[in-house]
């Protein structure tokens, strides 16, 4: 909650709530789901000082927040509108990936596109996997997999 006292943060909620209705007539609810997972409860942002946290799921638990920054297990991707609509989460342990914004200004400029277009492009494409590294995404840093390795969590090798 504290994000919807950014005017912008504000602005991109209201601009989700209005894409909401039109995804769930098209029947793409779950591409925008993974939006708002992504970035509003598991979001990085980059600034001079290096990566912070903004979203709300890292932030309410202590032992994610070290490891979203600290931990050298998960992917930190650049953000990516079609990329992020086609990536699987996890929601009952820490993210394998995570999506790291410029600014919540190109988040929100991001998000004012039709979407309607975004949801033809992925149309057929396969879902990805949150441990998927793509050839085509901006790492800003690949990971060891150790943590996930060490509790079975990757069904399959990297890409």
């Amino acid at each position: 909650m504290p994000l919807l006292a950014n005017p912008v943060c504000a602005d991109f909620m209201k601009a989700y709530g209005k894409g909401g209705q039109r995804a769930k007539l098209l029947g793409k609810l779950y591409h925008l789901a993974r939006l708002y997972w992504y970035t509003v409860e598991f979001g990085l942002i980059r600034e001079d000082e290096g990566l912070r946290i903004y979203g709300a799921g890292i932030l309410s638990s202590p032992q994610e927040t070290v490891f979203a920054l600290e931990d050298d297990s998960p992917n930190r991707i650049g953000f990516d509108v079609q990329r992020l609509m086609r990536t699987n989460y996890i929601i009952d342990d820490f993210q394998q990936i995570y999506f790291v914004i410029d600014s919540f200004e190109a988040l929100l400029d991001a998000c004012y596109q039709d979407f309607g277009t975004v949801y033809s492009e992925v149309k057929g494409l396969p879902d990805l996997e949150a441990h998927d590294v793509l050839p085509s995404d901006r790492v800003f840093y690949r990971d060891t997999y150790a943590y996930f390795d060490l509790k079975g969590r990757r069904a399959t090798a990297p890409s």
